[in-house]
């Protein structure tokens, strides 16, 4: 079994997270760790798997603090342009109580779900009818 991802970790696989403070970064893994389970409880193929989903999924939503943080406003930049510095935002909104979190917005998002497709794949049932 292996250990559950730290601060430390993340600011080591991740180096754009060294400026946050390490609570930042364990509140975001304690949220990861909701999504993903604990590490070693047997859902995914393996730990590594499992680890790396949790900080993918840890970086996500760190990102998107970070986006939301750096536009001063609370939005994420949807467009810039240049020379004369006109930059557009949008609300990318919280997730309904239904929907699930926009996973596209960050590279790291889009790492996670790849995971979790390769982890969780789709099961398909043919001929499933019993005959008595």
């Amino acid at each position: 079994m292996s250990l559950a991802p730290t601060a430390t970790n993340m600011k080591f696989k991740f180096p754009a997270f060294i400026p946050l403070d390490d609570a930042s970064i364990e509140f975001a893994l304690e949220e990861a760790r909701v999504v993903c389970g604990e590490i070693g409880d047997g859902n995914w193929i393996d730990d590594a798997n499992q680890t790396l989903g949790t900080m993918y999924y840890a970086a996500h939503l760190l990102q998107v603090s970070l986006m939301r943080a750096q536009s001063g406003s609370g939005l994420v930049v949807a467009s810039e342009s240049t020379p004369e510095l006109s930059i557009t935002y949008r609300d990318p909104g919280m997730p309904k109580i239904n929907e699930v979190i926009d996973l596209t917005m960050t590279e790291y998002g889009v790492r996670f779900m790849g995971l979790v497709r390769s982890n969780f794949p789709a099961v398909l049932t043919v001929n499933s009818a019993v005959k008595m």
